[in-house]
């Protein structure tokens, strides 16, 4: 690639600001690199008591629900998962770190009112109720861990690309770039010295055509006379 580049000062000049551009882009990609695996990590340890969370609250709702079954049957529970059937919105949120978006889940808490499953006190019993209310909580824990696992996976994402970005600047890119530079630099120095060569070369022919001039000059030099071959 040095090849390819002119040796002169304009480059020269280029060349080390470029140097220098990469050199803090990759500083500044390595701060954001150490920023979003700090976020991860925390993440990650969010996530992991979360799972916790969620398995130990399903084991509970599953316990629920067996008791109900046990109490109210096989059509008493779905009578009642009937009656307290409904939709569920959330919405999507976006935040940025270090100028990555990511998306997460907005909610209204799943849990309802004693008055607010659809069914009637008299119908059912307390059993089923508080099955309902186990799978409610349940429901709230899968949604905040939906959106924390998102979140988590975008930051590993973005960890990963950073650090190809990273390698590319410190392992191609300014490598690069630096051979250009000395190549560039040794073309000049050569074309420097090459013309102090000349410039040496044209003052010393310059010197010895004034010393015809002066023909004591010659003799003190260990030069014969010249005098007789000097046309007056």
């Amino acid at each position: 690639m040095s090849d390819q580049v002119s040796p002169n000062r304009m480059n020269l000049l280029n060349l080390r600001t470029r140097i220098a551009s990469a050199v803090m882009g990759a500083g500044l990609l390595e701060d954001k690199r150490s920023a979003l695996i700090k976020e991860l990590l925390k993440v990650y340890m969010d996530l992991l008591a979360g799972r916790e969370t969620l398995r130990e609250k399903m084991q509970d709702a599953v316990a629920e629900l067996v008791h109900a079954l046990g109490i109210e049957g096989r059509e008493g529970v779905l009578s009642a998962s009937f009656a307290a059937k409904r939709e569920v919105s959330i919405d999507i949120t976006r935040r940025n770190i270090w100028g990555v978006k990511f998306s997460g889940i907005n909610y209204k808490t799943m849990l309802r009112p004693l008055d607010g499953r659809g069914y009637s006190f008299t119908t059912v019993s307390c059993s089923v109720d508080k099955a309902a209310k186990e799978f409610e909580s349940v429901m709230d824990k899968v949604l905040n861990t939906a959106s924390v696992e998102s979140h988590m996976r975008r930051i590993g994402d973005e960890v990963k690309k950073t650090a190809r970005k990273i390698n590319a600047l410190n392992e191609v890119v300014i490598p690069m770039t630096k051979e250009q530079l000395k190549y560039v630099v040794r073309s000049l120095e050569e074309r420097n010295r090459e013309d102090i060569l000349r410039l040496k070369k044209f003052k010393g022919r310059v010197g010895r055509n004034r010393l015809w001039d002066y023909p004591e000059a010659l003799l003190l030099q260990g030069y014969p006379d010249p005098s007789p071959f000097v046309e007056r």
